[in-house]
């Protein structure tokens, strides 16, 4: 059997402390490479230089086609996603899932479908849930799955989603031993049903990685895997697509973007306070100009002019209210 040999990481809010204090665990002789994506967005990053002052491995943003080894960490740079394709690792300027760019879930499902049951994959502190559909692909496709003790973590939403697919669920200093421990190690030999399990997983994850990076249809590949909602993509007013055959709620459009039920939900969330923000203010104006209005009629003469901006005015200010009670319990 191979060993276990490729660790994809995935971090984000309180990241770069646990990244450091995983990094000075490490051994100088680690048999596998080591892949990370934290949430940087188009931010400069200076975690591989951390990296490289808190423990014996050699760190660096990954380039577009190299050839990853072992013993050394890749940094997914600022706005790429950072993807497995074969030997080599790719930076791909693709849509962003769970609004994040980069995201954990691409590099995840991408050692998933490459690597199978050589793959590890690690979620530590962060908000919201992206990496744990990935986490999900790593455990179906055969890898092995560590997500950091929520109590541990500074951000504890991330490893708490990932949970329910952890082979493992340790504070940052034990996982960092297991982790060692799995590295190099060699999996077990999956029965027949098991590894046929393992081969439909891979093939259905290929197709939503397939769909994602647009190197075929992406509406066929979505016909595959996924069926139409009632729900937009908040990011492109796409339609989005339930994924099928996952754990989680999940949804994707044609033009890449997906989420998990929990970051629609928060994006939908800030549309909205958007949205009563935009009204709020255009009823705010609305009034200050019918009492505008109002006055200049007034000086006119013109009552009845002056009486209905009077009254336009005062519906206007009592939805603007309505408004910001809304927003105020938000």
């Amino acid at each position: 059997m191979t060993h276990r040999d490729f660790i994809a990481i995935g971090a984000s809010a309180g990241g770069v402390d646990a990244l450091r204090d995983l990094a000075s665990r490490l051994p100088p002789d680690l048999p596998a490479t080591i892949a990370i994506v934290l949430h940087v967005g188009s931010h400069q990053s200076l975690l591989p230089s951390l990296l490289n002052g808190s423990g014996p491995l050699e760190a660096s943003h990954a380039e577009d086609g190299d050839v990853y080894k072992r013993g050394k960490i890749y940094v997914a740079p600022p706005d790429r996603h950072l993807i497995v394709e074969g030997t080599r690792l790719r930076l791909v300027h693709g849509a962003k899932e769970n609004f994040a760019r980069p995201a954990i879930d691409p590099l995840f499902r991408s050692a998933a479908t490459e690597m199978g049951s050589r793959a590890i994959g690690v979620i530590l502190t962060g908000l919201l849930d992206d990496g744990s559909a990935g986490l999900e692909a790593i455990q179906a496709c055969g890898g092995a799955t560590l997500v950091q003790d929520p109590a541990d973590a500074f951000a504890r939403d991330m490893p708490l989603n990932a949970s329910p697919f952890a082979d493992y669920i340790l504070p940052l200093t034990t996982l960092v031993a297991c982790l060692v421990r799995l590295a190099g190690g060699t999996p077990h030999a999956p029965g027949k049903a098991e590894g046929e399990r393992h081969a439909a997983a891979r093939r259905r994850i290929a197709t939503e990685q397939h769909a994602w990076i647009g190197d075929r249809s992406p509406v066929r590949a979505l016909q595959e895997i996924a069926v139409p909602s009632m729900f937009t993509c908040p990011d492109c007013s796409g339609s989005l697509w339930q994924v099928k055959g996952s754990r989680l709620l999940r949804f994707r459009c044609h033009t890449g973007h997906a989420y998990t039920a929990g970051s629609l939900e928060s994006g939908r969330r800030d549309d909205v306070e958007r949205s009563l923000q935009d009204a709020m203010r255009a009823l705010q104006e609305r009034e200050m100009a019918s009492r505008a209005l109002g006055e200049f009629f007034g000086k006119q003469g013109d009552t009845a002019a002056q009486t209905r901006e009077e009254e336009i005015a005062r519906r206007a200010n009592e939805a603007a209210g309505l408004l910001q009670s809304l927003l105020l319990e938000r």
